[in-house]
């Protein structure tokens, strides 16, 4: 038995639960915890992906949102993303650590999955002294500076440089590198970060 996920109508008014697998194979609205990681330093900003691994069912080795997942039926959007950054990157954060930023709705079809989430987005201001830590689910956090991923996705410039966390490395990078996600939500992403500033 795989994990249980509340399903939505177009309006989001909650309709049942459902199987993640059968989620994802139909096509329904589910909720999902984006928490991004970010820092401004000086005159720049920064934003942090996490690498995933190769065992993941979904996009394997490309680099996303720092730490996201689904919100299971049985737990609150808070306890759920709180749960999500303790697995994927060792961190222990409190309610009080993050901060809200409204939702997105964002639909990914790829092959089979059809993947349409009510995404709730979440801000970290991340001090790089609190250590992360890797695990199966993720192999790396990188480092890139918001200007330069905003050139790359706005088809400016093809390629960023990220630098790795765990492996102490430059890594040029293209779009391809990360996981698909529409233009807007970045921008809606971007938007909430600089106006942290």
């Amino acid at each position: 038995m795989g994990e249980k996920l509340k399903i939505f109508s177009d309006w989001m008014t909650p309709v049942g639960e459902k199987d993640r697998d059968e989620v994802h194979r139909d096509g329904d609205w589910h909720e999902s915890f984006h928490c991004w990681f970010y820092r401004h330093d000086k005159d720049e900003t920064f934003l942090y992906f996490q690498k995933r691994s190769d065992t993941k069912k979904e996009f394997p080795c490309l680099y996303d949102i720092t730490a996201a997942g689904h919100i299971q039926c049985t737990e609150g959007r808070v306890e759920g993303g709180l749960r999500e950054i303790s697995e994927e990157l060792g961190l222990q954060l409190s309610e009080k650590d993050i901060d809200y930023h409204g939702f997105y709705k964002e639909e990914l079809r790829v092959k089979t999955l059809k993947d349409r989430e009510i995404c709730h987005i979440y801000l970290y201001a991340y001090d790089e002294a609190k250590t992360l830590t890797m695990n199966e689910e993720v192999t790396d956090v990188v480092r890139v500076n918001l200007e330069e991923f905003l050139s790359m996705i706005s088809k400016n410039g093809k390629f960023v440089t990220a630098e790795s966390l765990f492996h102490k490395e430059s890594i040029l990078m293209e779009a391809e590198d990360f996981c698909p996600h529409d233009f807007n939500y970045y921008q809606h992403i971007i938007q909430a970060i600089m106006s942290t500033r």
